[in-house]
Parts: C-alpha cells; structure tokens; sequence
C-alpha cells in the first residue's frame, strides 16, 4: 500500500544517503519531499525531475522549525504516509575531545529532530491507511566504540525507539523500518583517519534500502559481513567484548 501513493518524504535528503535515496526514487517515478539545509545539490536534481522533486530548506536541529515545516507539508500533501528519516551528522569525537555544543548538535539532529518529526506527523500516522516510517540508525549504535562519544549514543537512542514504535504504532498499521547501515562512502564518513571495512558506496546503500523497505521485516542492516560482526560482538560479555576493542584501539 505504501507504494501506490508513490510519494515520499526524505530527511537529510541533501547529501550522501539521502540524496541518493532521492535520486533512487525519483528516477522510479516517485514524487520525492527533499528537507535538508544545504539545498544546492538537490537543486541539480530538480532540473531534471521538475514537478517530481519538491525541495524543503530546513535546519532540523532548531525544533522551532521542524513543527512548521511539517504542517505545510501535510496540509499540501493529503496522500503523503511514507517518511524516511535519514538527517544526521557524524562527528568523530572522544573523551578528551567532546564539547557541549557539539553533543548538543548530534543530539538535536540525529536524535531529537525525529522525535519533533514524529509528533509533526502523528494524526497523520493515526488515519486508517498503512503508513510507512523509516529510521536510519548504524551499526555504531549496537555497542560503544571508540570516537563515537556523541555519534554512538543518538544512534542506539534511534534502535530502541525504532523498536518502541514497531510495537506501539502497530494498533495504527504503521509499518516501521529500522535502517542500520555500516560503513558508507559520504561526505560525512570521509573525515575518518582509519581503514573502514567493507565500505560501500551511498548510490549501493541506497539500492539496498529501497529495495528491502517495502518487504517483511523490521530491520534492514548491511553490508551483511560487517552487519554479521557487528551482530555477534552486541551479543558477546563485557569483558570479552572490552578485551577486543581494546586490543584493535592499539593495534
């Protein structure tokens, strides 16, 4: 049912996976609501899908604009019920180099701006057709590792509210999707200093995503070497689990 509409409404949609996912969908004959905050390169793509592409300049770490925006939108968009929330930012900061302001902005943008999101589009979840809500969490959020002092924590925030969702949005037939991707060629990954195993590209992400989000399943997590270790080590003890990322933080 989500696929008849054939309208979609991406966050983060101005870069890496979400810009993507919007061209992904776009050339599948979706009309796509692109929100970012950099809007130059979704610019590019409404030249060529015109009418198809709607773009919405908003910064979803300032809550007073995410309520607004939303209301626009659906009051715009009658038939809208899929959203993918994919916005995020990714900094690579530890103990000794974290600050208030920048757990601050990981905080409001990957974490709290689906939070506003979602209370933006509740009635409209509520109304008795099938709804689909996509949540692009990480592998990252499964266990603490190492430069992921604020990234880490928004991203496990986002499984386990993924997971309350899938339970109590069920009564509305809302189709919840958990997204945890690992590592993937963006602008945000590319300030990484250290080897990335199995890195994909963001165009390969993209094809994974719509093409697993509209079949059974709640999660869909790749690429699945790397989904499989990452898996294994959530499930292993502390102490086993602190003794190896020890050892690989030296090494």
């Amino acid at each position: 049912m989500n696929s008849q509409n054939k309208i979609i409404l991406i966050t983060g949609a101005t870069s890496g996976i979400g810009l993507s996912l919007t061209e992904i969908y776009l050339k599948d004959g979706w009309t796509v609501i692109g929100i970012g905050r950099k809007i130059t390169l979704l610019k590019s793509l409404r030249d060529l899908y015109l009418e198809k592409l709607i773009i919405i300049q908003c910064d979803l770490s300032k809550k007073e604009n995410i309520g607004e925006t939303f209301k626009n939108i659906l009051e715009k968009y009658p038939s809208l019920n899929s959203f993918i929330f994919n916005a995020g930012i990714y900094k690579t900061d530890d103990f000794d180099t974290f600050t208030e302001e920048s757990i601050e902005e990981t905080f409001n943008i990957n974490l709290l701006s689906v939070y506003r999101s979602l209370l933006g589009i509740r009635n409209r979840l509520k109304e008795p057709n099938q709804s689909l809500i996509a949540i692009v969490s990480s592998v990252a959020g499964y266990r603490g590792l190492p430069k992921s002092i604020s990234y880490g924590p928004t991203k496990a925030a986002l499984i386990n509210l993924a997971e309350a969702l899938k339970v109590d949005t069920a009564k509305y037939q809302v189709d919840v999707k958990l997204i945890c991707p690992g590592f993937v060629d963006t602008p945000a990954t590319k300030i990484n200093d250290f080897e990335m195993p199995f890195l994909i590209s963001s165009e390969k992400a993209a094809k994974i995503i719509k093409k697993k989000i509209n079949q059974k399943g709640f999660e869909i997590s790749f690429p699945f070497p790397f989904s499989f270790i990452m898996k294994f080590v959530r499930i292993i003890p502390y102490w086993l689990y602190f003794k190896k990322i020890s050892k690989l933080v030296n090494k």
